[in-house]
């Protein structure tokens, strides 16, 4: 459901990828912002991934982003997420820390779901996409939504769930912790998403991430 609806929203928006930033077109605004790729923070001193970007798109209807990259490892099972932070001004830094956006959630106003699911192959470069529309969030950590598409900080940050195990392919492919030990997510993670996904032998680790900053008039 997620891909065809993906699918659909990218029709909608092909016609943007050539203009600048902010495009109008029948009454509707869509806003287009690109971001380098790092790694992530927990794995150790921050990269830029080279060659990486990602892309993202908002209208008052949600959010589409791609992400492509590379580094990533063969035969290992990927997600990628959607942390959106409606209330950036409520945040004390830019980009917001992550110990407000898991910490501080009914301040900073924080949603998290799924954005997208692969199994690497052997190039390692692969992309990631996917939509998110505004309004109530299904399947998310906290539960405020996502109310703020033009103006909200968005991170993408990439899961990796370890080697593919084939019995647990679904789980792993559409959960934060399919595949994985139950142990490794300190507070302030919430229960939805130590429990969100069947455990296993691997070990996930956040690896990448891109942060958009999104300025609204």
């Amino acid at each position: 459901m997620k891909k065809f609806t993906f699918l659909i929203v990218l029709l909608a928006l092909v016609v943007v990828l050539t203009v600048p930033a902010l495009v109008t077109a029948q009454d509707i605004s869509v806003q287009m912002t690109s971001a380098d790729v790092f790694t992530h923070p927990s794995q150790g001193d921050v990269q830029i991934v080279e060659g990486a970007q990602a892309t993202l798109f908002t209208t008052e209807a949600g959010a589409t982003m791609t992400f492509r990259t590379d580094l990533l490892e063969d035969g290992h099972v990927y997600t990628a997420w959607w942390v959106i932070v409606n209330n950036p001004e409520a945040c004390s830094a830019t980009p917001c820390p992550t110990s407000e956006i898991l910490g501080n959630s009914d301040l900073v106003q924080t949603e998290v779901t799924q954005a997208d699911g692969i199994l690497v192959s052997e190039e390692g470069a692969m992309e990631f996409a996917g939509f998110l529309a505004a309004g109530d969030v299904n399947e998310a950590w906290f539960g405020n939504g996502f109310t703020n598409p033009m103006g909200a900080e968005i991170h993408i940050v990439i899961n990796d769930h370890g080697s593919l195990i084939p019995d647990m392919a679904a789980t792993m492919l559409n959960t934060y912790r399919g595949g994985c030990q139950d142990e490794g997510l300190p507070p302030p993670f919430p229960a939805t998403a130590i429990s969100d996904g069947e455990p296993g032998p691997n070990t996930c680790r956040l690896v990448q991430v891109a942060v958009f900053h999104q300025v609204t008039d």
